[in-house]
């Protein structure tokens, strides 16, 4: 819980043992489940603006090869996102999958590592060294809102995760600095207001804001498309040899740059151009 006055906050944590603790600025970045926003006016997230995932630990796959991480598409298994298998230096790996909140992630999941013909051959011999863990990732592009008076929110709280694959840390620890940055100028010229805050969100939306939202285009492109039109987006760049146009690029965090640049290749922009027109009956049709 959270109490603010004219020049501190109060924070109430409840665990075996109530704390409170005063300040004068909060910078959340307790993740996307956190519960603080709540209390400082910022608006609330629906859950069209996750997915859920579902992790394990395993070892003793079969034919794995640990220099490449292989990621499986498809409405059967992952409708909305995808599944992975991330090889690990010691010759464990990461088997995950994600999923729109419509779908059971935990049906997914039991379906994805016992039913997908190349996935369950991997694991057939495989022993599981942890339980499934499930948390939600959110995949909107940025919060609409990330500060207000005495408050900012950095990383998946402010829902800076790329929406193609999820991954925050790179832009979390960006984000963090310019949080942690605004907050200490703050504190100097004692301004808490959400006038002055609101120059971090200007800063994090220019450092970031064009690659959040042409990776948001991209999720919505692909990840509703019907498995033979993904197929097909496959094929074409398969034929095409997109492969050797993503392979120039040693920069796969701040992906609506690298795209906007490399989409100068005819070969590329063929496959994005594919994928548009195939995507089009999904990107219209109203959803339940």
């Amino acid at each position: 819980m959270v109490k603010q006055s004219a020049n501190v906050i109060q924070l109430r944590i409840a665990s075996q043992q109530k704390h409170e603790i005063s300040c004068k600025i909060i910078v959340d970045a307790s993740g996307c489940g956190t519960p603080v926003s709540r209390y400082m006016n910022l608006p609330h997230r629906n859950k069209d603006t996750f997915v859920n995932s579902a992790q394990v630990y395993v070892d003793n796959l079969i034919d794995v090869d640990s220099d490449f991480v292989e990621l499986f598409f498809g409405q059967e298994y992952a409708p909305g996102f995808f599944g992975w298998i991330i090889p690990r230096r010691d010759g464990s790996a990461k088997v995950g999958l994600a999923a729109d909140t419509r779908s059971n992630i935990q049906v997914c999941f039991d379906r994805f590592v016992k039913k997908h013909p190349l996935v369950s051959s991997k694991l057939r011999r495989a022993r599981f060294l942890t339980r499934p863990r499930y948390h939600l990732i959110p995949v909107s592009g940025g919060r609409n809102r990330t500060y207000s008076s005495g408050f900012l929110v950095v990383g998946d709280a402010a829902s800076q995760v790329k929406p193609t694959t999820g991954g925050g840390i790179v832009f979390g620890l960006a984000c963090g600095q310019l949080a942690g940055q605004t907050a200490a100028e703050a504190v100097i010229k004692s301004d808490r207001s959400s006038s002055f805050l609101e120059s971090y969100e200007v800063s994090w939306r220019k450092l970031i804001g064009f690659d959040l939202k042409l990776m948001g285009w991209l999720r919505r492109l692909m990840y509703r498309m019907p498995d033979q039109h993904l197929n097909r987006i496959f094929s074409i760049s398969n034929e095409l040899r997109t492969d050797e146009v993503l392979e120039r690029t040693s920069d796969i965090d701040f992906q609506g740059r690298t795209l906007l640049s490399l989409s100068r290749d005819p070969r590329l922009f063929l496959t994005l151009l594919s994928a548009s027109a195939l995507s089009l009956p999904s990107l219209i049709v109203k959803r339940d």
